[in-house]
């Protein structure tokens, strides 16, 4: 199944018409069914509908909503079926519902076809303000229910799988203002989200059951995105007006998941704490980062030889990268973070059981920042690329740090880069700076794994001696430290002592 970035915002956008609750505006049923339609039609699919007017009631039958992909020899359908927009007489208009709302995907391809129904419950209720160019849908439900009631692949109902989703306490609001550019910005709130499934293969022991769970799950964003045909060239839709923000947090998630391969039962369970996640894109620039705290993971039976039980403390990470050409250099960045981390007793006394190593948490840190000179705008670049899209100006090392079993290493540093000479360093830019190493319990280590069988003598012997070659005695016991730089002859040194 094919659904282009166009049909994502799409369908996201009129699936968020299904949701909402009151507000004050000057709608009127009339307004709302062409607002609905003319945003179809700005994003290059069709509408097709029966309409029905009584009183203050317009009645939308059989509606389906048309995408054609020509490229992939494809097209997909939605079908909401039926709904009413009802004036309320106070300027503002009702989205109502049949009870057991059904909403049917389907795509053919000249290779396959699909088609997922769902069947949507609840005390929803929806209420749509404004005014015609620019509509606000407000949303809510005490609960709602989402099962998927008919799967079929290639004509053929899938047996033996039950998906269903259970949202609590669901409140929020979507404005979709429609112009040159198209606007759609929003927040929504879920005080809890259950995801179920169960699949049982119909003539074998194959089995699964999961069940995820969210608390406390609050969202919002805003995109912008240009009047452009992108679905035939995606590069059009980088204009200076097009851009995407947005994010959530959750306050717990929890994950089971129990399942037979047919030859052994299994499960796993994933728990965390507080987590994020944040988008921010343009033309410009794109980045993206997220977290999740408190995490905990266990696993049992299946292909596991025993039982696996980790945990950390937190684990992020995140990136910004510039995408389009400028003859100034511009800003990118890249971190990594999983700090306390630790597994099960059970693990550690399968290599170490008499207790020789610390059990003190690992934790790994890399935080990485520089300037970079784009020379192609990267969203035109394609898989067949050959070309250096840019240069490397500078970067710098903010933070290295990595503690494991009582030793550790930490670092930082900046290098610039002449990219005007790629002689050097065998067609790489020629770097020039250093960074400042420290090394804690590292031959404290090798003694311990030598000692353990884990490590030859042989090979420690060959590691301390690369180590004194890089390293110098600093302060404190068993501790080393180094300074790797580069000078602007292309000399490599370590503690002044040259390398290359």
């Amino acid at each position: 199944m094919h659904i282009s970035a166009s049909g994502v915002f799409s369908t996201t956008a009129l699936a968020t018409v299904l949701f909402a609750q009151s507000a004050v505006a000057d709608v009127s049923a009339r307004d709302v069914w062409q607002h609905w339609q003319d945003y179809m039609a700005a994003s290059g699919y069709s509408i097709e509908a029966t309409e029905a007017e009584d009183g203050n009631t317009l009645s939308i039958s059989d509606m389906k909503v048309l995408m054609a992909f020509p490229e992939e020899e494809a097209e997909a359908v939605v079908d909401f079926g039926d709904m009413a927009l009802v004036e309320n007489g106070d300027g503002t208009v009702s989205v109502v519902l049949p009870e057991n709302k059904a909403v049917s995907v389907s795509s053919d391809t000249t290779e396959e076809s699909f088609a997922i129904t769902l069947t949507l419950n609840g005390d929803l209720s929806t209420v749509v303000s404004g005014k015609p160019e620019a509509l606000t849908y407000t949303y809510g439900a005490s609960e709602a229910t989402i099962d998927v009631t008919e799967l079929v692949v290639d004509d053929e109902a899938v047996e033996g799988i039950d998906i269903g989703m259970v949202l609590a306490g669901v409140t929020g609001m979507s404005e979709l203002i429609l112009g040159e550019d198209t606007t759609n910005r929003g927040t929504s709130e879920i005080e809890s989200f259950t995801l179920n499934v169960m699949a049982r293969e119909p003539e074998g022991d194959e089995a699964l059951d999961a069940v995820v769970t969210l608390s406390g799950l609050k969202a919002q964003a805003e995109s912008t995105l240009p009047d452009v045909d992108f679905d035939d060239d995606a590069a059009a839709l980088f204009t200076d007006t097009f851009s995407i923000t947005g994010g959530y947090t959750y306050d717990g998630m929890t994950a089971d998941l129990t399942y037979n391969d047919g030859r052994a039962p299994g499960k796993f369970a994933l728990s965390s704490g507080k987590g994020d996640l944040t988008l921010d894109m343009n033309s410009k620039h794109v980045s993206y980062e997220g977290s999740a705290t408190d995490t905990n993971f266990s696993g049992a039976g299946g292909e596991l030889p025993i039982p696996v039980d980790v945990t950390f403390g937190e684990f992020s990470y995140g990136f910004d990268v510039p995408l389009s050409a400028s003859d100034e250099a511009q800003d990118f960045g890249l971190k990594l973070a999983l700090k306390d981390f630790s597994v099960s007793e059970l693990l550690w006394s399968m290599f170490d059981p008499t207790q020789a190593l610390p059990r003190d948490p690992a934790t790994l840190i890399v935080d990485i920042a520089g300037k970079g000179t784009i020379l192609t705008d990267l969203f035109t670049l394609d898989e067949n690329t050959t070309e250096v899209p840019g240069e490397l100006n500078n970067i710098s090392l903010n933070e290295l740090r990595l503690t494991l079993a009582g030793a550790s290493v930490e670092g930082a540093g900046d290098f610039v880069f002449d990219n005007s000479d790629l002689e050097t360093f065998d067609g790489l830019p020629r770097p020039e700076g250093a960074v400042d190493l420290t090394i804690k319990g590292v031959n404290g280590l090798m003694d311990t794994l030598v000692s353990m069988g884990l490590l030859p003598e042989d090979q420690a012997l060959a590691a301390r001696f690369m180590m004194g070659t890089f390293t110098k005695p600093g302060a404190g016991e068993d501790t080393l430290t180094s300074k790797i730089e580069v000078n602007e002859k292309g000399h490599v040194m370590a503690n002044g002592q040259r390398l290359r």
